[in-house]
Protein backbone atom coordinates (compact mmCIF):
# COMPACT_ATOMS: atom_id res chain seq x y z
CA UNK A 1 0.00 0.00 0.00
CA UNK A 2 1.30 3.44 -0.93
CA UNK A 3 0.88 6.73 0.90
CA UNK A 4 -2.32 7.89 2.56
CA UNK A 5 -4.16 10.39 0.37
CA UNK A 6 -6.01 13.31 1.95
CA UNK A 7 -9.24 13.98 0.04
CA UNK A 8 -11.21 17.17 0.61
CA UNK A 9 -14.75 16.76 -0.68
CA UNK A 10 -16.00 20.22 -1.64
CA UNK A 11 -19.44 19.17 -2.89
CA UNK A 12 -21.53 21.18 -0.41
CA UNK A 13 -19.66 24.33 -1.46
CA UNK A 14 -18.13 24.11 -4.94
CA UNK A 15 -20.47 21.37 -6.07
CA UNK A 16 -23.65 23.27 -5.27
CA UNK A 17 -22.69 26.95 -5.61
CA UNK A 18 -23.52 27.18 -9.31
CA UNK A 19 -26.81 25.29 -9.23
CA UNK A 20 -29.78 27.49 -10.25
CA UNK A 21 -32.46 25.75 -8.18
CA UNK A 22 -32.44 26.33 -4.39
CA UNK A 23 -31.32 23.29 -2.40
CA UNK A 24 -32.78 23.04 1.12
CA UNK A 25 -30.39 23.07 4.04
CA UNK A 26 -31.71 19.68 5.16
CA UNK A 27 -30.67 18.15 1.84
CA UNK A 28 -27.19 19.66 2.05
CA UNK A 29 -26.86 18.10 5.49
CA UNK A 30 -28.18 14.79 4.18
CA UNK A 31 -25.48 14.86 1.49
CA UNK A 32 -22.82 15.65 4.10
CA UNK A 33 -24.02 12.72 6.19
CA UNK A 34 -23.70 10.34 3.24
CA UNK A 35 -20.16 11.55 2.58
CA UNK A 36 -19.24 11.04 6.23
CA UNK A 37 -20.73 7.54 6.26
CA UNK A 38 -18.59 6.73 3.20
CA UNK A 39 -15.46 7.66 5.15
CA UNK A 40 -14.79 11.22 3.98
CA UNK A 41 -13.08 13.01 6.87
CA UNK A 42 -12.56 16.50 5.42
CA UNK A 43 -15.47 18.36 3.85
CA UNK A 44 -15.71 21.95 2.66
CA UNK A 45 -19.21 22.58 3.91
CA UNK A 46 -20.06 26.04 2.61
CA UNK A 47 -18.81 29.52 1.77
CA UNK A 48 -19.32 32.72 3.72
CA UNK A 49 -19.89 35.04 0.78
CA UNK A 50 -22.58 37.67 0.30
CA UNK A 51 -25.87 35.92 -0.61
CA UNK A 52 -26.34 38.42 -3.44
CA UNK A 53 -23.39 36.87 -5.29
CA UNK A 54 -23.93 33.19 -4.41
CA UNK A 55 -27.59 32.73 -3.38
CA UNK A 56 -27.20 28.95 -3.13
CA UNK A 57 -24.93 29.38 -0.08
CA UNK A 58 -27.05 31.93 1.77
CA UNK A 59 -27.65 29.31 4.48
CA UNK A 60 -23.98 29.10 5.51
CA UNK A 61 -24.70 29.74 9.18
CA UNK A 62 -27.59 27.26 9.17
CA UNK A 63 -25.37 24.53 7.70
CA UNK A 64 -22.52 25.31 10.11
CA UNK A 65 -24.87 25.12 13.10
CA UNK A 66 -25.52 21.42 12.40
CA UNK A 67 -21.97 20.22 11.74
CA UNK A 68 -21.25 19.20 15.31
CA UNK A 69 -23.40 16.12 14.70
CA UNK A 70 -20.48 14.68 12.70
CA UNK A 71 -17.61 14.15 15.20
CA UNK A 72 -14.20 13.35 13.80
CA UNK A 73 -14.77 15.25 10.56
CA UNK A 74 -12.76 18.36 9.69
CA UNK A 75 -15.10 20.92 8.17
CA UNK A 76 -13.85 23.95 6.30
CA UNK A 77 -15.42 26.90 4.52
CA UNK A 78 -14.41 29.26 1.76
CA UNK A 79 -14.02 32.96 2.54
CA UNK A 80 -13.28 35.95 0.25
CA UNK A 81 -12.59 38.69 2.79
CA UNK A 82 -12.44 39.71 6.45
CA UNK A 83 -16.24 39.86 6.76
CA UNK A 84 -16.42 36.27 5.55
CA UNK A 85 -13.74 35.31 8.06
CA UNK A 86 -15.69 36.88 10.92
CA UNK A 87 -18.92 35.16 9.89
CA UNK A 88 -17.22 31.78 9.54
CA UNK A 89 -15.41 31.95 12.88
CA UNK A 90 -18.59 33.19 14.52
CA UNK A 91 -20.35 30.12 13.12
CA UNK A 92 -17.72 27.83 14.63
CA UNK A 93 -15.65 26.95 11.54
CA UNK A 94 -11.95 26.69 12.41
CA UNK A 95 -10.51 25.68 9.01
CA UNK A 96 -10.91 28.27 6.27
CA UNK A 97 -9.83 28.70 2.68
CA UNK A 98 -9.11 32.24 1.52
CA UNK A 99 -9.88 32.49 -2.19
CA UNK A 100 -7.72 34.48 -4.59
CA UNK A 101 -6.94 34.19 -8.30
CA UNK A 102 -3.65 33.78 -10.12
CA UNK A 103 -5.16 35.94 -12.88
CA UNK A 104 -5.83 39.59 -12.13
CA UNK A 105 -8.74 39.73 -14.58
CA UNK A 106 -10.44 36.75 -12.99
CA UNK A 107 -9.77 38.17 -9.52
CA UNK A 108 -11.59 41.35 -10.54
CA UNK A 109 -14.54 39.47 -12.02
CA UNK A 110 -14.82 36.89 -9.25
CA UNK A 111 -13.99 39.07 -6.24
CA UNK A 112 -14.38 42.64 -7.52
CA UNK A 113 -10.86 43.60 -6.53
CA UNK A 114 -7.28 43.40 -7.80
CA UNK A 115 -4.89 40.64 -6.84
CA UNK A 116 -2.89 43.19 -4.85
CA UNK A 117 -6.00 44.11 -2.89
CA UNK A 118 -6.72 40.43 -2.23
CA UNK A 119 -3.19 39.92 -0.93
CA UNK A 120 -3.69 42.86 1.43
CA UNK A 121 -6.92 41.25 2.65
CA UNK A 122 -5.12 37.94 3.10
CA UNK A 123 -2.64 39.75 5.32
CA UNK A 124 -5.48 41.05 7.51
CA UNK A 125 -7.13 37.62 7.65
CA UNK A 126 -3.79 35.97 8.43
CA UNK A 127 -3.19 38.20 11.43
CA UNK A 128 -6.66 37.43 12.77
CA UNK A 129 -6.25 33.71 12.13
CA UNK A 130 -2.96 33.65 14.03
CA UNK A 131 -4.63 35.37 16.98
CA UNK A 132 -7.69 33.12 16.91
CA UNK A 133 -5.91 29.82 16.27
CA UNK A 134 -7.71 29.35 12.96
CA UNK A 135 -6.08 27.31 10.18
CA UNK A 136 -6.06 28.76 6.66
CA UNK A 137 -5.52 27.46 3.15
CA UNK A 138 -4.72 29.94 0.39
CA UNK A 139 -6.84 28.78 -2.53
CA UNK A 140 -5.69 30.05 -5.93
CA UNK A 141 -8.13 29.83 -8.82
CA UNK A 142 -7.12 29.99 -12.53
CA UNK A 143 -3.63 28.70 -11.76
CA UNK A 144 -3.02 27.22 -15.20
CA UNK A 145 -5.48 28.95 -17.52
CA UNK A 146 -7.84 31.92 -17.27
CA UNK A 147 -10.97 32.20 -19.44
CA UNK A 148 -10.14 35.88 -19.95
CA UNK A 149 -6.32 36.01 -20.05
CA UNK A 150 -5.54 32.58 -21.49
CA UNK A 151 -2.69 30.36 -20.36
CA UNK A 152 -1.11 31.33 -17.03
CA UNK A 153 2.65 30.88 -17.01
CA UNK A 154 4.32 29.01 -14.18
CA UNK A 155 6.30 32.18 -13.41
CA UNK A 156 3.11 34.22 -13.01
CA UNK A 157 1.68 31.57 -10.71
CA UNK A 158 4.94 31.52 -8.75
CA UNK A 159 4.71 35.28 -8.12
CA UNK A 160 1.15 34.93 -6.86
CA UNK A 161 1.98 32.05 -4.52
CA UNK A 162 5.06 33.87 -3.22
CA UNK A 163 2.95 36.92 -2.36
CA UNK A 164 0.50 34.73 -0.44
CA UNK A 165 3.18 32.83 1.49
CA UNK A 166 4.67 36.13 2.59
CA UNK A 167 1.44 36.73 4.51
CA UNK A 168 1.65 33.47 6.45
CA UNK A 169 2.86 29.85 6.23
CA UNK A 170 -0.50 28.57 5.05
CA UNK A 171 -1.12 25.57 2.84
CA UNK A 172 -1.60 26.47 -0.82
CA UNK A 173 -4.25 25.02 -3.10
CA UNK A 174 -3.70 25.24 -6.85
CA UNK A 175 -6.99 25.19 -8.76
CA UNK A 176 -7.57 24.44 -12.42
CA UNK A 177 -10.79 26.45 -12.52
CA UNK A 178 -11.76 25.96 -16.17
CA UNK A 179 -10.21 22.51 -16.55
CA UNK A 180 -7.71 23.65 -19.18
CA UNK A 181 -4.51 22.45 -17.49
CA UNK A 182 -2.27 19.77 -18.98
CA UNK A 183 -0.11 17.37 -16.94
CA UNK A 184 3.18 18.89 -18.11
CA UNK A 185 1.96 22.31 -17.00
CA UNK A 186 1.05 20.93 -13.57
CA UNK A 187 4.43 19.23 -13.23
CA UNK A 188 6.30 22.37 -14.25
CA UNK A 189 4.38 24.61 -11.85
CA UNK A 190 4.81 22.25 -8.90
CA UNK A 191 8.52 21.82 -9.54
CA UNK A 192 9.04 25.59 -9.76
CA UNK A 193 7.09 26.31 -6.58
CA UNK A 194 8.92 23.62 -4.63
CA UNK A 195 12.35 24.63 -5.91
CA UNK A 196 12.11 28.41 -5.66
CA UNK A 197 9.79 28.86 -2.69
CA UNK A 198 10.93 25.73 -0.82
CA UNK A 199 7.32 24.73 -0.21
CA UNK A 200 7.24 20.98 0.41
CA UNK A 201 4.55 18.94 -1.37
CA UNK A 202 2.98 18.23 2.02
CA UNK A 203 1.91 21.91 2.09
CA UNK A 204 0.33 21.87 -1.36
CA UNK A 205 -3.09 20.72 -2.52
CA UNK A 206 -4.61 20.37 -5.99
CA UNK A 207 -8.14 21.14 -7.15
CA UNK A 208 -8.94 19.95 -10.66
CA UNK A 209 -12.05 20.52 -12.73
CA UNK A 210 -12.76 17.90 -15.38
CA UNK A 211 -14.15 20.08 -18.17
CA UNK A 212 -11.95 18.47 -20.83
CA UNK A 213 -11.46 15.08 -19.17
CA UNK A 214 -7.93 15.79 -17.99
CA UNK A 215 -8.44 15.84 -14.20
CA UNK A 216 -7.15 12.32 -13.51
CA UNK A 217 -4.13 12.80 -15.77
CA UNK A 218 -3.38 16.02 -13.91
CA UNK A 219 -3.88 14.19 -10.61
CA UNK A 220 -1.21 11.70 -11.67
CA UNK A 221 1.18 14.58 -12.37
CA UNK A 222 0.48 15.88 -8.87
CA UNK A 223 1.07 12.48 -7.31
CA UNK A 224 4.39 12.14 -9.11
CA UNK A 225 5.39 15.54 -7.71
CA UNK A 226 4.64 14.33 -4.17
CA UNK A 227 1.28 16.05 -3.59
CA UNK A 228 -1.07 14.00 -1.41
CA UNK A 229 -4.04 16.34 -0.93
CA UNK A 230 -6.75 16.65 -3.58
CA UNK A 231 -10.16 18.33 -3.76
CA UNK A 232 -13.11 16.59 -5.40
CA UNK A 233 -16.90 16.61 -5.61
CA UNK A 234 -19.40 13.80 -5.38
CA UNK A 235 -20.87 12.98 -8.80
CA UNK A 236 -18.55 15.56 -10.36
CA UNK A 237 -20.78 18.48 -9.40
CA UNK A 238 -19.45 21.99 -9.53
CA UNK A 239 -18.65 25.01 -11.60
CA UNK A 240 -17.97 28.68 -11.09
CA UNK A 241 -20.51 31.47 -11.75
CA UNK A 242 -17.71 33.67 -13.09
CA UNK A 243 -15.91 31.10 -15.25
CA UNK A 244 -17.73 30.56 -18.57
CA UNK A 245 -17.81 26.93 -19.65
CA UNK A 246 -16.31 25.44 -16.49
CA UNK A 247 -17.73 22.04 -15.59
CA UNK A 248 -17.61 20.24 -12.29
CA UNK A 249 -14.66 19.00 -10.29
CA UNK A 250 -13.17 15.58 -10.66
CA UNK A 251 -15.78 13.19 -9.25
CA UNK A 252 -14.89 11.89 -5.78
CA UNK A 253 -15.87 8.36 -6.78
CA UNK A 254 -13.69 8.47 -9.91
CA UNK A 255 -10.74 9.84 -7.94
CA UNK A 256 -11.04 7.22 -5.20
CA UNK A 257 -11.24 4.38 -7.75
CA UNK A 258 -8.21 5.84 -9.55
CA UNK A 259 -6.17 6.12 -6.35
CA UNK A 260 -7.23 2.74 -5.01
CA UNK A 261 -6.34 1.13 -8.32
CA UNK A 262 -2.79 2.48 -8.06
CA UNK A 263 -2.36 1.25 -4.49
CA UNK A 264 -2.81 4.51 -2.61
CA UNK A 265 -4.76 4.44 0.63
CA UNK A 266 -7.98 6.48 0.66
CA UNK A 267 -9.91 4.81 3.49
CA UNK A 268 -13.18 5.28 1.58
CA UNK A 269 -16.04 2.76 1.33
CA UNK A 270 -16.81 2.74 -2.40
CA UNK A 271 -20.37 1.39 -2.17
CA UNK A 272 -21.34 4.10 0.30
CA UNK A 273 -19.49 6.69 -1.75
CA UNK A 274 -21.61 5.68 -4.75
CA UNK A 275 -24.69 6.14 -2.56
CA UNK A 276 -23.52 9.72 -1.95
CA UNK A 277 -22.84 10.25 -5.65
CA UNK A 278 -26.27 8.93 -6.59
CA UNK A 279 -27.87 11.28 -4.08
CA UNK A 280 -25.76 14.27 -5.14
CA UNK A 281 -26.45 13.75 -8.84
CA UNK A 282 -30.11 14.64 -8.33
CA UNK A 283 -29.15 18.19 -7.38
CA UNK A 284 -27.32 18.82 -10.63
CA UNK A 285 -28.94 20.74 -13.46
CA UNK A 286 -26.65 18.87 -15.87
CA UNK A 287 -26.24 15.19 -16.72
CA UNK A 288 -24.00 13.13 -14.44
CA UNK A 289 -20.44 14.43 -14.87
CA UNK A 290 -18.41 11.48 -13.59
CA UNK A 291 -17.81 7.95 -14.84
CA UNK A 292 -18.00 5.39 -12.04
CA UNK A 293 -21.66 5.82 -11.13
CA UNK A 294 -22.62 5.38 -14.77
CA UNK A 295 -20.51 2.24 -15.02
CA UNK A 296 -21.54 0.69 -11.69
CA UNK A 297 -25.16 1.84 -11.36
CA UNK A 298 -26.46 2.61 -14.81
CA UNK A 299 -29.85 4.26 -14.62
CA UNK A 300 -29.56 4.92 -10.89
CA UNK A 301 -29.54 8.71 -11.14
CA UNK A 302 -32.10 11.17 -12.40
CA UNK A 303 -34.89 10.90 -9.83
CA UNK A 304 -35.80 12.96 -6.81
CA UNK A 305 -33.62 12.64 -3.69
CA UNK A 306 -35.08 11.70 -0.35
CA UNK A 307 -33.55 13.36 2.68
CA UNK A 308 -32.33 11.15 5.48
CA UNK A 309 -34.16 11.54 8.75
CA UNK A 310 -31.12 12.58 10.76
CA UNK A 311 -30.64 15.81 8.78
CA UNK A 312 -32.64 18.79 9.89
CA UNK A 313 -32.83 22.36 8.67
Amino acid sequence: MKDKIHLVDVTPRDGLQNEPNPIPTKDKLALIEKLVVAGITHIQATSFVHPKWVPQLADAEAVAAQLDRFPGVEFSALIPNLKGYERAVGAGIRHLEFVIAASDTFNRKNLNRTMTESIELLNQVSRRAEQDGVVLRSGFSTCFHCPFEGRISSRSLLRAVRAAREQGPWRVTLCDTDGMAFPDQVSEALALIQEELKIPPSELALHFHDTYGRALANTLAGLEAGVREFDCTSAGLGGCPYCPGASGNVATEDLVAFLDGMGYESGIDMDRLLDAAEFASHFSSRPYQGHLLRAKRAGAYGGTPTSVGAAVS
